[in-house]
C-alpha cells in the first residue's frame, strides 16, 4: 500500500496488520512510520520510477492512498508529479503482475468540486476547482483508463471529509473553536459530509472485497451536515461557547486574495486563502447509497460520538 505515513493510510495499515495480513508499505524513509505497527517497508518514491522496481512482487491487493495535499505554497507541478504521474508509475509496476487481485485507488469526495445541489453521487459530473481536487480527479480518471488498458482489476473509493483520533489536519479547526477564533461564512449553512476514520477504513476494505471492477464508490458518514452543526458539535464536546460570528463569502473572497498576495510577497502563510473560503462556503454533501447497496457499507459513528472521541484523543495528548 501507499500513504502509510498519512492519517487514512496509517490507520488502514494497522487494520490490515490486526487482521493478520502481511502488509508492504511504500515509504520514502522508515522513520515516517515511527510509532505505528510494523509492516514491511519498501523504500521508494512515487516521483522516482526506478525506486519502485520490485514493489509489485508477491502483492495480491493494493491500496493506493498516497497523495500530496494542496497546502498553501505547494506548486501545482508538485501536485501533478505525485498525485497524477505517481499514480501512473505505480500502475505501470502492476501492469504485468500475475498475483494482483485488486487495486484500490483512494480518491477524494472533493473531486466533485462544490455543488449547487446536494447530495451528489457517483454519477454527478465532477467540476473540481482547487489544484488538489483537479489532480485527484485527473489521477482517478487516469487510474480507470490505465486499468482498462492494462487489464488491472481496479476500483475507486472516494472518502469524504475524514476526521477522528490521530488526524493532524483537522486539529487547527478544533483549536480555533476552543480559542473562540472560529468565524463562519454565510452563517455556516453550507454542507459538508464528515466521515469518521473507523467507518472510512471499513468502507475501503468492503470496496476492496466487493466493489465492481473499474467502478467508483463514495465512502462517507451517516449524512451530510451543515458547517454550523459540525462546528457546534465540536464546541459542545470541548465545553466551549458556540461560535456566532459570520461574514458573507462575497466579502471573504477579495480579502483572501489580498492576503494571498501579501503572503506571497512577505513569505508567510495567510490565515485566509481562496481555497479555504471555497471549503467554508461551498456545498460538499454526498449520497453513500451505492456503497450501502453494492458493498454493504454502513457507517456506524454519528458526529456526536465521533467528535467526542476525537476531542478526547487530542486532550489526552495535550494538543488542545
Amino acid at each position: 500500500m501507499t500513504g502509510g505515513s498519512g492519517f487514512i493510510g496509517g490507520r488502514l495499515a494497522c487494520a490490515l496488520l490486526d487482521a493478520g495480513l502481511r502488509v508492504r508499505v511504500l515509504s520514502r524513509a522508515p522513520s515516517q512510520l515511527a510509532g505505528r505497527a510494523a509492516p514491511e517497508i519498501f523504500i521508494g518514491d512515487l516521483r522516482d520510477e526506478a525506486s519502485l522496481a520490485g514493489i509489485e512482487e508477491g502483492v495480491t491487493h493494493v491500496f493506493h492512498a498516497a497523495a500530496l495535499l494542496g497546502t498553501w505554497g505547494t506548486p501545482d507541478a508538485d501536485l501533478v508529479e505525485v498525485n497524477v504521474r505517481g499514480t501512473a508509475r505505480l500502475l505501470a509496476r502492476f501492469s504485468s503482475s500475475s498475483s494482483l487481485r485488486q487495486f484500490v485507488h483512494v480518491s477524494a469526495g472533493g473531486v466533485t468540486g462544490p455543488m449547487d445541489h446536494v447530495p451528489a453521487d457517483e454519477e454527478t459530473p465532477c467540476r473540481p476547482v482547487t489544484a488538489y481536487e483537479r489532480t485527484k480527479y485527473e489521477a482517478e480518471l487516469l487510474a480507470l483508463s490505465r486499468a482498462a488498458d492494462m487489464g488491472i482489476p481496479l476500483v475507486v473509493a472516494r472518502p469524504t471529509f475524514t476526521y477522528g483520533p490521530g488526524d493532524p489536519h483537522k486539529l487547527p479547526l478544533f483549536r480555533a473553536v476552543r480559542r473562540g477564533h472560529m468565524v463562519f461564512l454565510d452563517g455556516g449553512m453550507s454542507v459538508n459530509h464528515p466521515a469518521y476514520i473507523d467507518d472510512v477504513i471499513e468502507g475501503l476494505l468492503l470496496v476492496s472485497a466487493r466493489g465492481r471492477n473499474r467502478d467508483v464508490y463514495i465512502i462517507g458518514g451517516t449524512r451530510p451536515v451543515s458547517k454550523r452543526e459540525f462546528v457546534f458539535a465540536i464546541a459542545d464536546a470541548l465545553g466551549a461557547p458556540r461560535p456566532r460570528v459570520s461574514i458573507p463569502s462575497w466579502a471573504a473572497r477579495p480579502a483572501a486574495r489580498g492576503m494571498e498576495a501579501l503572503g506571497s510577497v512577505l513569505g508567510f502563510e495567510p490565515i485566509l486563502t481562496t481555497s479555504r473560503v471555497l471549503m467554508m462556503s461551498g456545498n460538499f454533501g454526498y449520497s453513500i447509497e451505492k456503497a450501502v447497496r453494492e458493498v454493504g457499507f454502513l457507517p456506524r459513528t454519528d458526529i456526536t460520538k465521533g467528535i467526542h472521541d476525537t476531542v478526547d484523543y487530542y486532550r489526552r495528548r495535550n494538543l488542545i
